[in-house]
């Protein structure tokens, strides 16, 4: 069943009815841990030239 389906069987619910689905509703969608994914840091482009010419470039000519 898709969810336009069942929106449109609340729809004619009395509404009572309505109001106890949309608590069971609720109380299931709260109980369900919404994982949260990680932003991942963006570094700006002055930050990536310098870590390039730390790290990479000088590094190649002291050893």
């Amino acid at each position: 069943m898709i969810a336009l389906e069942v929106y449109t069987i609340a729809l004619h619910l009395p509404e009572k009815e309505m109001e106890r689905l949309y608590a069971m509703m609720s109380e299931k969608i709260n109980a369900v841990a919404i994982s949260k994914t990680k932003k991942r840091i963006q570094i700006t482009d002055k930050q990536a030239i310098d870590y390039l010419l730390k790290n990479i470039f000088f590094k190649k000519f002291n050893d």
